[in-house]
């Protein structure tokens, strides 16, 4: 027996000592690298991360944790993201660039769709709105399966629930805005809005521009516009004088690069026109200007064999030429030039897309780890990739199977505070 006791006294002072040991041995890490390396964990470790303390909550819902989380993203290759959706739900996978295997998915259900077909924002920031003409924008990080609540209908939304045959436009009470007097209902062939980020004050901003319908009922305003800032949650319009004498070119995306989003501009219907230009909004000053395509682009170039394109956080145009070869340039903000980047032969690639070879390919993003660049073609199925060597004219399939819209993405941590 005291045998025994003497034995269970030593473990005792054994553990004890081995516990100040461990006590004397402890490592101390200073907050600032303590949140340098949780800003490097994936999205739902981080997440997570957060049941750890009230202090970690707090930090990782900063707008600088976010910020700066963001910036480690964007020093990798992006993910792909590919958007579809059924008759109830919408689906968001998140495949790899390089293998375009899975990673995560997310299924969210919607109200039934029913009538004109669901839209999808590009990505902002992991951000994608999706919605439908007459039915609420919805804001989603898939990231981090965060849903805000509907936005309120935009004007143009409301006009459009309320009064959808287009023939009884002429019967319907005019709107006024602050900037002009009366007009008939706005109208467009369909429009998608543009969704982008304010530089300085990190704002998230959703910019709908449409034109006037019909034309000739005002002669020198064209377009009204409808802004959304998701901190003040109301849409209010802004000027849009300097785009008179303008209409934009309907069923295009606007592209959102370097704090601006771009538009072409079309015809007094909203068709192509051989004098394009290109409508540019800050989304700081929210003003508006309108200028001329880039010397590279043909002077008589017809808005429809233009592409234009955020390509690695740059603004990317292109021109579709007679002879089915597209020239890509992107924009240098550093020194306020183009560069060629590369051209590619619409006849190679046709094969993959039903053998059209009379609409611009769209480059979705460039992968830094094998130097390619991955192309698709609106409302077609599969995806191309094309080996950037200056030498090279290999083109492969890079994705086979349906989805509504593929998009580069960085995972984030967007909204978390909201």
């Amino acid at each position: 027996m005291m045998a025994s006791m003497e034995i269970y006294q030593r473990i005792v002072r054994e553990t004890k000592r081995r516990r100040k040991v461990r006590r004397e041995w402890k490592i101390e890490i200073p907050n600032d690298v303590m949140e340098e390396i949780v800003m490097r964990l994936p999205v739902r470790s981080i997440m997570r991360f957060q049941a750890v303390s009230k202090h970690w909550e707090s930090v990782i819902k900063t707008r600088d944790f976010g910020t700066r989380h963001m910036a480690h993203q964007r020093s990798k290759d992006p993910k792909l993201m590919l958007v579809s959706y059924g008759l109830s739900h919408i689906r968001f996978e998140q495949r790899d660039l390089e293998t375009t295997s899975l990673e995560e998915s997310l299924r969210l259900k919607t109200e039934k769709i029913e009538g004109a077909a669901m839209a999808i924002s590009e990505c902002c920031d992991g951000l994608v709105c999706f919605y439908r003409l007459t039915q609420a924008v919805k804001v989603v990080n898939p990231a981090t399966e965060t849903l805000l609540p509907p936005l309120p209908l935009a004007k143009f939304q409301q006009l459009h629930k309320d009064h959808p045959d287009r023939d009884m436009e002429q019967e319907i009470e005019a709107i006024t805005d602050e900037d002009d007097g009366p007009d008939l209902v706005p109208f467009i062939f369909f429009t998608r809005f543009g969704f982008g980020k304010d530089s300085l004050t990190g704002r998230y901003k959703i910019v709908w521009l449409y034109n006037i319908y019909p034309a000739t009922l005002n002669k020198k305003k064209k377009t009204r516009c409808e802004v959304f800032d998701l901190e003040e949650w109301r849409w209010r319009f802004v000027t849009t004088r300097p785009l008179d004498h303008h209409q934009i070119l309907s069923d295009q995306r606007p592209s959102f690069a370097n704090g601006s989003l771009y538009w072409l501009t079309g015809d007094e219907q909203g068709y192509p026109s051989t004098l394009t230009k290109l409508i540019v909004f800050d989304i700081h000053t929210e003003m508006f200007q309108v200028t001329s395509t880039p010397p590279f682009i043909s002077p008589d170039a017809s808005g429809d064999k233009i592409g234009l394109c955020n390509l690695d956080g740059r603004l990317c145009i292109s021109e579709l030429k007679g002879d089915c070869t597209q020239e890509f340039w992107w924009r240098v903000e550093e020194c306020d030039k183009w560069e060629r980047i590369f051209s590619v032969n619409l006849i190679s690639t046709s094969s993959w897309f039903g053998g059209i070879a009379s609409q611009p390919l769209t480059p979705l993003a460039i992968s830094r780890d094998n130097n390619k660049v991955v192309l698709s073609l609106t409302y077609h199925e599969n995806l191309v990739d094309f080996d950037l060597d200056p030498d090279s004219t290999v083109y492969h399939l890079y994705y086979y199977g349906y989805y509504g819209l593929a998009v580069p993405y960085f995972p984030s941590l967007s909204l978390v505070d909201f």
